[in-house]
């Protein structure tokens, strides 16, 4: 994993929060739209693309797999869960090469580019906000600074770039590191911040640890009465 540290999303989540990243994006001329949005209260997954990348059903079916556990967990663990479209993955085929995503500043600092280019990009094409209501969404793309780019999440949102993508195609490692990562980042999504110790829960480095770690009662009450409570049946 790539990540800086295991806390870094609690950044994501001030930066998916911000102004930079709020409200509906207006769709450019010639953007690209969805022909049909799925049900709302759902959680919609995306694969973007880069337009140098061919594709590789790897990923949308592993991308599926991933959500398909962390549906089962949060059923586990909250005896109730979110609801996936189908398809459970929206391949959307990007504008730009991969190096244009790695390599064209947005924010700051260079963790965040390849993902915060990718996610304003699938609020334009996408008409989507952040925060959106309808929808808790979820975008990987196939593209990264290798050692430098990330991801994180919050605010209804999970972005994450081309390592989180590639273990879900199972090209990168055991399967429970990306399960129990999307674990975490789904928590942030739902409105949870990251525990402050290794504490045995998703939302600590735990994680790592996946299936062996579980949500604890103020992290389930969190989730329940939390902005997409609702979206659990």
């Amino acid at each position: 994993m790539t990540r800086r540290a295991v806390l870094t999303a609690t950044a994501g989540m001030a930066a998916l929060g911000s102004g930079v990243f709020a409200g509906t994006a207006e769709a450019a001329t010639g953007a690209t739209k969805a022909a049909a949005a799925p049900p709302t209260g759902t959680v919609r997954v995306f694969w973007l693309k880069p337009s140098d990348v061919a594709f590789d059903q790897r990923y949308p079916d592993g991308i599926t797999r991933v959500m398909q556990e962390s549906q089962r967990y949060y059923r586990q663990e909250l005896g109730k869960t979110f609801k996936l479209n189908t398809p459970a993955v929206e391949v959307v085929n990007g504008d730009h090469n991969r190096a244009w995503y790695k390599n064209t500043p947005n924010g700051d600092d260079p963790y965040w580019w390849v993902v915060f280019n990718m996610h304003q990009e699938l609020l334009r094409k996408l008409s989507l906000q952040a925060p959106d209501s309808r929808w808790l969404c979820v975008g990987e793309i196939s593209a990264e600074a290798q050692g430098v780019s990330g991801g994180g999440g919050g605010g209804g949102w999970v972005i994450l770039s081309g390592h989180d993508a590639d273990g879900a195609a199972g090209t990168n490692g055991n399967m429970n590191r990306w399960y129990g990562g999307m674990v975490h980042e789904l928590g942030h999504a739902f409105g949870l911040p990251d525990s402050t110790s290794t504490d045995g829960t998703p939302m600590s480095a735990s994680f790592y640890d996946y299936p062996n770690c579980h949500f604890s009662q103020a992290q389930k009450n969190g989730i329940l009465n939390g902005p997409y409570g609702s979206f659990l049946s």
